[in-house]
């Protein structure tokens, strides 16, 4: 295989891997919406029963991970957290 034929393959790679964190990136945008707006019109029992099991179910799977586990969980704790705070100061503005 020729340096060209190795860069084109490397660059057909990389449009890949683009293409992916594209879409990644509107799951993950479009289930922050959608966990936000369902938390969001809920009434605050409910909401903080939610977001309690939710923490609850994080302590669990964390406890139990691999090293390579636990950051993953704690990267989605961060997006987690902020869709929480996002729709309980949303639901505070509502009523």
């Amino acid at each position: 295989m020729t340096h060209q034929e190795q860069l084109q393959a490397l660059m057909v790679r990389i449009d890949a891997l683009e293409q992916r964190e594209r879409q990644l990136t509107y799951a993950s945008n479009a289930y922050q919406a959608i966990l936000t707006t369902l938390l969001g019109i809920v009434d605050k029992t409910t909401r903080d029963r939610v977001i309690s099991m939710v923490g609850q179910a994080h302590d669990m799977a964390y406890a139990k991970a691999s090293l390579e586990q636990k950051g993953n969980i704690l990267g989605a704790d961060d997006i987690t957290q902020r869709i929480f705070l996002f729709a309980q100061g949303r639901a505070a503005q509502s009523k």
